[in-house]
């Protein structure tokens, strides 16, 4: 069972007190929750799987323990402090104007199965945003330091995606529509009304259709193809990005 938390804006589990977003039909078994104890193992067999580290250009290879415990340690940090934060508003405030917050405190994406229990299947987190697509060193310190400057809820933030590509599945769940589902989700369910977020930018491998098909679905657009140098060697990566339509 579930109920909605109107501070929150976010379903909440009635059983374990969880808030999650819920994905819409036809992936409503599809969850997307804050980060739990113990889902260190889950992101370790998700991003040591070279299928899903090898188009992830940040992550790490090899990927280690000690790399995914810094992980979830930063992601769990900052969705419980964005909890904290939203839950200390005084409800009737949120529910006549919500504040705006810096994150998104739902990251780790599950399968509920038919008896309740839950599986991880996958992660997605939103961050303020990379700019891959500027080269030059010092010039990109000096955007990433201003984009960093903007205070919670500037519209002209740039956001991204963690991992700069949003297909982070077990492998087993792609081709399923899924990932579609759950960036719409994340963006308009959250993203747009509780962020004020207009503008995404996102950087995946030339190539991987796959991961540029679920964005094209989602409104975003090919600004370029960039060479970058990747692990020591250079590779193409699609600049992407997405911006609310005016209504």
């Amino acid at each position: 069972m579930d109920s909605e938390d109107s501070a929150l804006r976010l379903r909440i589990n009635t059983a374990t007190n969880e808030p999650f977003l819920r994905l819409s039909s036809p992936h409503g078994n599809i969850i997307i929750t804050p980060p739990r104890a113990g889902d260190d193992e889950h992101l370790f067999t998700l991003f040591s799987d070279l299928r899903v580290a090898g188009c992830l250009y940040p992550i790490p290879i090899p990927f280690t323990r000690a790399h995914v415990r810094a992980m979830l340690r930063e992601a769990k940090d900052e969705a419980d402090a964005l909890l904290n934060e939203i839950r200390s508003l005084d409800t009737e405030h949120m529910d006549n104007c919500p504040k705006f917050v810096g994150g998104c405190p739902v990251k780790c994406v599950r399968e509920v199965r038919k008896d309740g229990t839950d599986v991880f299947i996958g992660y997605i987190t939103v961050h303020r945003g990379v700019y891959a697509d500027v080269q030059d060193e010092i010039e990109c310190q000096i955007v990433v330091e201003e984009n960093n400057k903007k205070t919670v809820g500037d519209p002209s933030i740039r956001w991204s995606f963690r991992s700069e590509n949003e297909d982070v599945l077990l492998p087993s769940y792609h081709g399923q529509g899924i990932m579609t589902a759950a960036i719409s989700q994340i963006v308009h369910a959250w993203i747009v009304p509780r962020m004020n977020g207009r503008y995404i930018a996102v950087f995946t491998f030339s190539g991987n259709t796959g991961s540029e098909r679920v964005l094209e679905k989602n409104g975003f657009v090919r600004m370029a193809v960039l060479e970058i140098a990747i692990r020591g060697e250079k590779r193409k990566v699609n600049h992407m990005e997405w911006r609310l339509q005016a209504a």
